[in-house]
């Protein structure tokens, strides 16, 4: 026996409908006659969909319809209100369809510049998730590429419900989100439309998505990020747990690492990171400046490299792209490579965006900016810095001849980070770029238009020599191509 629906309900979806129309009325509904199943199979149709079409009495706004589209659910967002209801399996071709369900359809294509193209230029978008309104076109399309970057190609919206206007000026629709086809808890949402009737383009939304305590926002789309980036590639926790390991151990942990942690502010410790600092690239011992303090050599040369080291993941600056942002923007991360080394590099590396070109596609110059071509790209950084590299560590050997020779430097060396935190990270440091420089080589060939399985000897060299690898790499590496020459 079927029972009426609650009450409740009734009134809710009532309300509901009456809101996203603008129809405040209190006739009933009656239902418009539809084609036959098989009369639509016969006219060409071949996918489904369900559709439950609806009019408004006549003495309500003129020819003011309901759409109803359920494509995931059997049971319609107005259930209970619209009992009668007819409803046929129907496909929609992309000329029929609202500009609203051509927008979700480029968005599960992820082509979000046919998504924005559909948004007027000063359109302004209001996803309660975040405190403020996105305004205009570009704002928009940022917002949705790092949206999209943050599920997983599996991931999909799919329409549970239409309800466009008689003038087709605003249209509200029911969703979820599907993996694979299979709808994830928590993910239902209503969003509101409003179309500009002159250019027939959206020109404002506004998501309700189901209810959090707090808005989430960014915090929340970079927990959905990280957590869709470690399911699609298991091998990000790598850097991730690194990165954990080694925050502990070299800022907190006590007897894991000589000296004392951070949280502990020692004097000493400050005075090191102060002198080691005045002694940047080695100029100021080499120029005998007055201010150059006295450092032992063999640290200052550790330093010195390690800093070069970092420098040279510049030449990846790339990896950044309009097309393609990351959580960590690279530009502020190497520069914090300058100061907190590993603390800024396993980060990155565990929660960036991959490269997703298609066979053939290309990363040009143009797609560029300044900075990245002037510092990213130019042959000079590799030697440059390498050749910082090697004097540093020929600075650690023979600097400063009072430290005396080899065995003697060495034997004062270990003894200076047996007790001393900032020395013994470095040596941390070192080891882990060492185990990670590689992660970034297969990528920048890529856009450059290297397929796998070639310049094999240059890949491995990067990827697997420690420092004069990489800089080798960076200096022979392809250039990225020029548009108008390609296209010529």
């Amino acid at each position: 026996m079927e029972m009426n629906p609650p009450l409740h309900r009734t009134i809710f979806n009532a309300i509901a409908l009456s809101l996203l129309l603008g129809a405040f009325t209190t006739d009933g509904f009656t239902v418009v006659p539809l084609p036959s199943r098989a009369s639509l199979a016969s006219s060409g149709f071949t996918t489904v969909t369900q559709r439950t079409f609806l009019k408004l009495p006549s003495d309500s706004r003129t020819n003011r319809r309901v759409e109803s589209l359920a494509m995931a659910s059997s049971k319609g967002f107005w259930e209970g209100f619209l009992p009668t209801a007819t409803t046929v399996e129907e496909s929609i071709d992309e000329e029929e369809m609202s500009v609203v369900e051509r927008y979700f359809d480029a968005w599960n294509r992820r082509d979000m510049e046919t998504a924005t193209s559909l948004f007027t230029p000063d359109c302004t978008y209001d996803d309660t998730q975040y405190s403020t309104p996105f305004t205009g076109r570009e704002a928009l399309q940022k917002h949705l590429r790092k949206v999209a970057d943050a599920l997983p190609p599996s991931f999909s919206f799919v329409l549970d419900d239409i309800a466009i206007s008689s003038c087709g000026t605003k249209i509200g629709v029911q969703w979820h989100v599907e993996n694979n086809g299979e709808q994830l808890p928590f993910t239902r949402g209503c969003s509101f439309y409003t179309v500009e009737e002159e250019t027939g383009l959206i020109k404002s939304g506004f998501d309700v998505p189901e209810p959090a305590g707090i808005k989430p926002g960014s915090a929340g789309l970079i927990l959905l990020s990280v957590v869709s980036k470690l399911l699609e590639e298991p091998v990000r926790a790598v850097p991730l747990a690194v990165w954990v390991c080694y925050c502990y151990i070299v800022f907190f942990s006590n007897g894991v690492l000589p000296g004392a942690d951070a949280t502990q502010l020692e004097l000493r410790t400050w005075e090191e990171v102060r002198d080691l600092s005045l002694n940047f690239f080695l100029v100021a011992p080499l120029l005998h400046l007055p201010f150059s303090p006295v450092v032992h050599p063999g640290l200052e040369g550790i330093f010195n490299w390690l800093l070069s080291w970092a420098g040279l993941f510049g030449g990846f600056l790339s990896d950044e792209r309009e097309k393609k942002s990351n959580l960590m923007p690279f530009g502020p991360t190497v520069i914090g490579m300058q100061f907190l080394t590993s603390a800024f590099l396993l980060p990155y590396l565990g929660t960036r965006t991959s490269e997703k070109l298609d066979i053939g596609e290309v990363v040009y110059q143009e797609d560029l900016s300044a900075v990245q071509l002037t510092v990213g790209e130019n042959v000079l950084l590799g030697p440059i810095l390498g050749g910082v590299g090697f004097m540093s560590i020929v600075w650690g050997l023979f600097g400063r001849p009072e430290f005396g020779g080899f065995q003697e430097r060495y034997a004062s060396l270990i003894d200076l980070l047996s007790i001393d935190r900032v020395g013994s990270s470095f040596i941390v440091d070192l080891v882990i770029f060492g185990l990670f420089q590689g992660w970034l080589v297969d990528d920048d060939l890529k856009r450059r238009g290297v397929p796998d399985k070639e310049l094999i000897g240059l890949r491995t060299l990067g990827k697997f020599v420690p420092f004069f690898g990489l800089a080798t790499y960076l200096t022979l590496r392809p250039q990225y191509p020029l548009r108008d020459s390609v296209d010529a």
